[in-house]
């Protein structure tokens, strides 16, 4: 019985030594759970490629299950899912078969942690600012002949702005055939309603459109009158002017350039120049300030001017002008002309005569007789200098 008693001691204790042992673990370090899950997720959806061949229909949910098969990933399907694929996949990997064959029949899946979570898409809702005023402006030109003369020329321009309606025909056009959409012009918001890549395409789409239409022009205007010295001349010359103001001396002799091209960069030698050819006189000098491709005036007493900017993506400014000689008689063009940010337009060639009273001592061979009046004609051309600066 002793010996007995014995062997049952040394078993209980050495029983209790090993409970001892599991009952005082030492210290292990620690496992960064999330950075193991997440190169696992990755692996198995990233790193393994493989290559599948449909010749017949097999079913979306059993085509979804042989793709996560020998992998740590678990997938689970909406009992909404449903549907027949056909066709060949070649070294792809899992992520880009998920995409390959659920995007075409409207599905879409969701990974958390290690689960695939696979369902039907739905649309979403997404609400726009469009920070613009709700205004519709429409402007009108017509140039040419009276239309009640037999032979006659005209040539029309208009422009209409109505940012809203034209926001509404670019977004229709990027929308899918399930997508809604409504303007609300009084509260400034754009709502649509369609699958989420539809929507981040809305979204850069205004956000460019906005971008160019906030963008402001500032136009100096400069409307000068020149009282030609020489009586004989029809007008200025031009060729001369622009020879002198390039300093190219050989710019005279070669053929007339485009006046409604021409530009220049230094207003205040050009003016200086105009000096020496005759008495130059500022009509009005007015700063406008105007939004991307709207429409500024400037009206003075002997002339009307309407100048339209658009900003170019290279930062030149095409300008649509349109100036309106009133007297002595009436004289109008349309010009469509492109200048670079801070460059002058130059445009010439308004011309009429005028009589110019001088008060003058009258006398005769025979001797002084006071002091009367001169009447003589004097030749006058009016120049419009238009200067754009982005701001």
């Amino acid at each position: 019985m002793p010996g007995a008693c014995a062997k049952v001691l040394i078993v209980l204790g050495a029983t209790c030594a090993v409970n001892a042992q599991v009952q005082r673990p030492g210290p292990l370090p620690t496992l960064p759970l999330t950075q193991l899950d997440e190169r696992a997720q990755a692996a198995d959806l990233d790193n393994r490629t493989f290559s599948l061949t449909f010749a017949q229909p097999v079913a979306v949910k059993d085509l979804l299950l042989l793709l996560v098969r020998g992998t740590s990933l678990s997938l689970v399907p909406d009992p909404a899912v449903g549907g027949t694929f056909i066709g060949e996949l070649k070294n792809v990997t899992v992520r880009q078969a998920l995409r390959l064959i659920l995007a075409p029949m409207g599905l879409d899946y969701a990974v958390e942690g290690t689960v695939v979570r696979v369902f039907r898409r739905e649309p979403e809702t997404r609400i726009f600012d469009v920070n613009y005023i709700a205004t519709e402006r429409t402007g009108a030109s017509m140039i040419g002949s009276d239309a009640s003369a037999a032979s006659s020329t005209r040539v029309s321009t208009t422009t209409q702005s109505d940012l809203f309606a034209e926001l509404a025909a670019g977004v229709r056009t990027l929308l899918s055939e399930r997508a809604t959409f409504n303007v609300d012009r009084k509260a400034g918001l754009l709502q649509v309603t369609d699958f989420a890549e539809r929507l981040d395409r809305v979204a850069s789409y205004l956000e460019a459109v906005q971008d160019r239409v906030h963008r402001q022009v500032q136009i100096d205007a400069r409307v000068v009158e020149v009282e030609l010295n020489d009586e004989k001349a029809a007008a200025l010359d031009w060729r001369v002017l622009k020879a002198q103001l390039t300093a190219d001396q050989t710019e005279a002799q070669r053929a007339a350039p485009s006046l409604t091209g021409m530009r220049v960069t230094d207003v205040d030698k050009l003016l200086t120049l105009l000096a020496a050819h005759g008495k130059v006189v500022t009509l009005s000098a007015p700063r406008l300030v105007t939004l991307n491709n709207e429409t500024a005036i400037v009206r003075t007493e002997a002339i009307t001017v309407s100048v339209t900017p658009q900003i170019a993506p290279d930062s030149g400014v095409m300008l649509s002008v349109t100036p309106m000689l009133k007297t002595p008689a009436i004289v109008e063009s349309d010009v469509l002309a492109r200048v670079a940010d801070g460059e002058t337009l130059i445009m010439p060639g308004f011309t009429h005569d005028r009589e110019v009273r001088e008060r003058k001592n009258v006398g005769t061979t025979g001797g002084w007789f006071g002091r009367g009046t001169v009447v003589t004609r004097k030749r006058v051309e009016l120049v419009i200098l238009l200067t754009p600066r982005i701001l």
